[in-house]
């Protein structure tokens, strides 16, 4: 009989965390559920891809302000039609007001007895009249 030396056995790989024996076939522990062999890689710095992101929401969102701004201004005048501004008001005696105006009486239009049109005269209509309008001192704004 031949003597070996005793084989050694290999010191069992142990847990970071807790320190227990881990299997060979182990990728966990079994004890505290720290990973053994697996390494975990850090999360993603997602910092610079969120401020992108808003940066690009208030950008759209300030376009489409100024779109739907554009395209409801109601405002018809532009700048280069507007009014002339107003002269200064210069002092002036007071001149005296005109008289006030009367408006101008109508009367009823008076009924006709119709036209029966011959053979021999052309057929007329009644003329249209349009009610006459009034100028008052006052002026609207």
């Amino acid at each position: 009989m031949t003597l070996e030396p005793p084989a050694v056995a290999p010191d069992p790989t142990r847990c970071p965390r807790c320190q227990r024996p881990i299997a060979p076939d182990q990728d966990w522990c079994l004890e505290c559920g720290a990973a053994a062999r697996t390494r975990l890689a850090p999360t993603p710095n997602w910092r610079a891809p969120i401020i992108a992101l808003a940066l690009v929401a208030v950008l759209a969102g300030a376009g489409l302000a100024i779109a739907f701004v554009a395209l409801t201004d109601d405002n018809t005048t532009s700048s280069s039609t507007s009014t002339p501004a107003t002269a200064p008001a210069v002092a002036t005696e007071p001149t005296a007001a005109p008289p006030p105006t009367t408006p101008p009486t109508t009367t009823a239009p008076t009924a006709t007895a119709p036209t029966v049109p011959t053979a021999t005269t052309p057929a007329t209509t009644p003329a249209q009249t349009t009610p006459p309008t009034t100028t008052t001192g006052d002026k609207q704004p």
